[in-house]
């Protein structure tokens, strides 16, 4: 699938902003961030995050930026902290975080599931003999593969489906990376979860990755999902690039002012 023809993504985009209520969620690498080789140096492409708390603005219409990235991390990439950042949700760790709920917190048993799992990971890296980047989270241990030439990608694979094998670890695999989680969450269920506590009639969710895909699979026929980049989707509708993202939410933008 081609990305959308302009004029088709124009009527969808006026079709979603009409809506009496409307959520705009997105996630962040890929979509509003290109990616880097160091995911701590990846910043929101310029206006994007603007347009987010713009549109936040409006009445009946709420912002979220869903991410595989754990919640503080998330608040810090995008600026959006204290006060500026109340205005837009921020889900993080695929939806086991939320800035909307102060609650998150591990039992006894996915703490000491968290522990060893994290030395069995670390292990297995050291033992690989590779600059293998690892990533820790409240929930989760994210093995890297980015970077990495064929041989590393293929020991990093092969260590976190290992590591995989362990009750009540999940792994998720994305653009570069296989997180593996001890709390069941997805990008779907967080938004479905978002979506029913705000009752809006009608949502737009933009992401490029493959654990995007939960969040597509909940979109009903009144919303919009918007694919970034090459990949099977459920989305109806597609941009070629990341860099086409700032020009899609600078749309919404307009077409929701100007709707009331």
């Amino acid at each position: 699938m081609s990305a959308t023809p302009a004029a088709e993504l124009e009527r969808a985009l006026a079709r979603v902003a009409a809506a009496e209520t409307l959520l705009v969620a997105t996630d962040f690498d890929g979509v509003l961030a290109p990616f880097v080789l160091d995911p701590l140096d990846a910043r929101p492409q310029a206006g994007t995050v603007e347009d987010l708390l713009a549109l936040g603005e409006r009445p009946g219409t709420w912002v979220a930026v869903v991410s595989g990235r754990d919640l503080e991390t998330l608040s810090t990439l995008t600026g959006l902290q204290g006060e500026r950042g109340a205005a837009v949700t921020r889900i993080g760790s695929h939806g086991a975080q939320s800035s909307r709920d102060d609650g998150f917190g591990l039992t006894d048993d996915q703490q000491q599931l968290l522990a060893a799992l994290t030395d069995e990971v670390e292990a297995a890296v050291a033992e690989a003999g590779r600059p293998i980047r690892l990533e820790h989270k409240p929930s989760a241990v994210v093995v890297h593969s980015r970077g990495q030439d064929e041989v590393g990608a293929q020991q990093a694979q092969e260590i976190a489906e290992r590591a995989a094998a362990r009750d009540g670890v999940r792994l998720m695999a994305g653009k570069g990376i296989f997180e593996l989680t001890v709390v069941p969450a997805d990008k779907g269920s967080a938004l479905r979860r978002l979506t029913d506590e705000l009752g809006v009639a009608a949502t737009v969710y933009l992401g490029d990755d493959v654990t995007d895909e939960h969040a597509f699979a909940v979109l009903g026929p009144d919303d919009l999902g918007i694919k970034v980049g090459d990949g099977e989707t459920a989305a109806g509708h597609r941009v070629a690039t990341t860099e086409d993202v700032p020009a899609v939410l600078r749309r919404l933008r307009e077409l929701r002012a100007g709707s009331g």
